[in-house]
């Protein structure tokens, strides 16, 4: 009887020392994720919403190095719009009410294309080079047409 109770009790302990280590680890991750979005402890905070058809960022300029938060402003983004592009950093997100925040570093620089996945709505912004000159590199607009037609019609435009 001792003998079952001591490996009971061993097992307990293992048991422990695994869920508290899952717990330690899963803290130190998200510790981790954090310190590499913040890479330098600023964080440029852009505004982003719709008008004229247009996405519109303020301020639209950022450098190279920012961490960057856009935080979209839903209420000013009509139908597909809320499904944000931005191919040069790798972004394809759907915006909503609850969920309204992408975020990035501007790890290079150049004047790049924001667009909603319809191709609908488009804009640019600009990442300064490190030592805040203008870049020369320009992403040139996607030549792929609406998928909807001018003026919405499917969703797209209001």
């Amino acid at each position: 009887m001792k003998k079952k109770n001591n490996i009971l009790f061993g097992i307990l302990i293992i048991a422990l020392v695994v869920i508290i280590g899952s717990f330690v680890l899963s803290n130190n991750i998200t510790t981790i994720s954090e310190s590499n979005f913040e890479s330098d402890g600023n964080v440029k905070i852009i505004k982003l919403s719709v008008e004229n058809g247009k996405y519109v960022m303020d301020p639209s300029t950022i450098k190279k190095g920012d961490s960057v938060r856009i935080e979209a402003d839903i209420s000013k983004m009509p139908g597909c719009s809320k499904s944000v592009v931005i191919s040069a950093f790798n972004i394809r997100k759907n915006l909503n009410e609850k969920d309204n925040v992408i975020e990035f570093i501007a790890d290079k620089a150049g004047t790049f294309n924001i667009a909603c996945s319809m191709n609908m709505y488009g804009g640019t912004f600009t990442v300064l080079e490190d030592d805040g000159n203008n870049p020369t590199y320009v992403e040139q607009p996607s030549q792929t047409q609406p998928s909807c037609g001018l003026g919405g019609g499917c969703g797209c435009g209001g």
